[in-house]
């Protein structure tokens, strides 16, 4: 997406109206940019999820209120709004339950600030089953292997 000049097959997201498209446009305004050409056509067919995905250890979105910063500026440059947060914070390898649980508040805090609802927290397959039960809307994952 970071790219000038975009595949013509990738307008399809916009011209075919039975298509479902998931885009990740990045976790900055310019990635946004890009979104922003699709803007007049989404907001038209007004069928759209646009989830703002936090991590509170990123360095950017430590804490709630750095974090809501970065949302609107998102929505500033594609010129639309979010309509709800995925807690998606983790350490990679190093992520552990505790981890997770301990982001909740920092999730349940972008919320509050965004006045946005929680879509869900996301934590990997094998964590899962420690925490489910204990966190809402838990979405586990199947994270990737890395490659050497």
């Amino acid at each position: 997406m970071d790219l000038p000049a975009l595949p013509q097959d990738v307008y399809a997201i916009t011209d075919d109206p039975g298509l479902t498209a998931v885009i990740d446009v990045g976790g900055d305004d310019r990635g946004a940019l890009a979104l922003g050409r699709w803007r007049d056509a989404i907001l038209a067919e007004n069928n759209f999820e646009m989830l703002f995905v936090v991590n509170r250890f990123r360095p950017l979105t430590r804490d709630a209120s750095s974090t809501l910063e970065v949302l609107r500026e998102i929505e500033a440059a594609c010129r639309m709004p979010f309509t709800a947060v995925v807690n998606n914070s983790n350490l990679g390898e190093e992520t552990t339950a505790e981890t997770i649980r301990t982001s909740v508040a920092y999730a349940d805090e972008v919320c509050r600030l965004s006045g946005l609802p929680l879509k869900m927290t996301t934590v990997s397959e094998q964590l899962y089953p420690e925490l489910k039960g204990q966190i809402e809307n838990l979405f586990p994952l199947r994270l990737q292997e890395k490659i050497v």
